[in-house]
């Protein structure tokens, strides 16, 4: 896969996802990893983990994508791929309130926010199915869910802490 040929599958993702960020990945797992191979799930894991705990937007994850195919022009080409759509559809969003207050709209939206929960779980199972191999990793699976979803910690203290652990217990054990 040719550096323009990245740029126009993430733009073209971009465009028909909404919500990018993480509702990308199960399109960008089976075409770069499961169809092209160019990249592995744990790399994809890898560029998705660095962009949840960096600032700034989500969907930057791309950028590391670009970055590990690419060095830095992929990261910048990516990274612009990535935004481009955001920005033409600024002009759009001064007749939005109008519309998104008529019935089809509101219904449309549902259906989108419905269909993105369904991509970024069957993305999870997918991605579980292959990373989650060993006792160990699930229990730092199980840790970083109960800091994050259930005590509502920082993401990065309970990449750190879950991380932490199973190197511990990867060493010792």
């Amino acid at each position: 896969m040719g550096l323009l040929n990245l740029a126009l599958l993430i733009f073209v993702f971009n465009v028909l996802t909404f919500g990018n960020g993480p509702i990308m990945i199960p399109l960008l797992q089976k075409s770069l990893v499961d169809e092209q191979g160019v990249l592995t799930v744990d790399q994809l894991l890898y560029a998705f983990t660095i962009a949840r705990v960096t600032p700034g937007q989500a969907n930057v994850y791309v950028a590391s994508i670009g970055y590990m195919l690419y060095g830095i022009v992929g990261a910048i080409l990516t990274t612009i791929v990535i935004q481009l759509p955001g920005y033409a559809m600024l002009p759009l969003l001064k007749g939005y309130e109008r519309l998104g207050a008529t019935r089809a709209v509101r219904g449309f939206t549902r259906g989108l926010t419905s269909t993105s929960v369904g991509l970024i779980f069957a993305a999870t199972l997918g991605i579980a199915r292959t990373s989650l191999t060993g006792w160990i990793s699930w229990l730092v699976f199980a840790l970083t869910f109960v800091l994050t979803y259930v005590l509502k910690r920082n993401a990065i203290l309970s990449l750190v802490i879950a991380s932490a652990v199973g190197l511990a217990l990867t060493l010792w054990l």
